[in-house]
């Protein structure tokens, strides 16, 4: 792939979805609402950060990235090892990373944790870890390493969408397991694992205080809210689920055989919309009317069926 390695760099004077197709199968898809001149910008400011995070690298052997955290060239992840992550990314979703900025770290981690994706509002560099162990083992604990850099490279190309509704559940369809792939979108906002263990705990401690101290202490408020929060998560998940699987249903029906793929690149609004759809013409009326967007010009060049790429929107 060509346009695999920023260092690479090289965007057409003029919209060309061919080109700009090998950029999202790169793993560089247009944001929402992007431009050809807003999209090579964004891709222009983080090839500057890649290679001046490489020139530090090369010169000292370590640098600092996000004014705290540092990182060392001797802990980079290679490009043999990323393709691993590939393998599952183009399969699932149609990109593939052919280099992305990423270290195995060993230090100050949990010990049951994995890995992950670190980015910044204020700069266009997304840098990712991985365990240590992963360095030269396939496997720790629950996590393999190929599911966890395709899961952190998922969150990457989908960093643009700003889409927290499903963003855990396009990354966890990396995994093996079942489980994770559907409880895995419980978890999209950072205060929900704090209000999962909360209740847990608290309900742990007035057990204690009813056994050992207040023998009247009620203790059935407690478990509502133990068992509340993790019920809201499930539903949650559920509903969002639902709302996917009758985009894909719509969509299959209208023709789109990468349906998965489609819905990787889209907003939760736009979800939305293909879960409500009733018939073709609905979609061919959506698709005059987003087809002018940078984004949809490369989603309907490389998933459409070419009676959709018929209309006016690819003029």
């Amino acid at each position: 792939m060509i346009m695999g390695v920023l260092s690479d760099f090289q965007l057409p004077e003029s919209v060309d979805p061919a080109i700009l197709s090998l950029w999202d199968e790169a793993g560089y898809p247009p944001g929402p609402g992007e431009d050809l001149a807003q999209y090579r910008q964004r891709l222009e400011a983080k090839k500057k950060c890649i290679e001046e995070l490489d020139l530090q690298l090369a010169a000292t052997g370590e640098t600092t990235v996000f004014e705290t955290l540092k990182v060392y060239e001797k802990e980079r992840i290679s490009p043999e090892i990323l393709e691993e992550a590939a393998e599952v990314t183009s399969s699932l979703y149609g990109f593939s990373f052919q280099r992305f900025p990423g270290f195995f770290l060993s230090e100050n981690v949990g010990l049951l944790w994995g890995g992950c994706l670190i980015t910044d509002t204020e700069s266009p560099l997304g840098v990712f870890f991985i365990r240590g162990s992963f360095r030269k083992k396939q496997r720790f604990f629950i996590y393999r390493r190929k599911e966890l850099m395709a899961h952190e490279l998922c969150h990457a190309a989908r960093h643009e969408l700003a889409d927290w509704e499903m963003d855990e559940f396009f990354a966890y369809q990396t995994s093996p397991s079942r489980l994770r792939r559907y409880l895995g979108n419980c978890f999209i906002r950072q205060m929900d694992a704090v209000f999962f263990m909360l209740p847990a705990m608290l309900l742990l401690a007035v057990q204690v205080l009813q056994s050992f101290w207040i023998p009247g202490l009620p203790v059935w408020p407690f478990w509502l809210a133990a068992l509340g929060y993790p019920a809201w998560l499930l539903i949650r998940n559920q509903r969002s689920r639902n709302r996917l699987f009758r985009a894909e249903k719509n969509l299959a029906a209208f023709g789109i055989t990468e349906v998965r793929k489609v819905l990787f690149r889209c907003t939760a609004a736009e979800r939305k919309i293909f879960a409500a759809m009733r018939n073709r013409e609905e979609l061919q009326a959506f698709l005059a009317e987003k087809g002018e967007e940078l984004r949809w010009k490369v989603i309907l060049h490389r998933f459409f069926p070419d009676e959709y790429k018929a209309s006016k929107s690819l003029s």
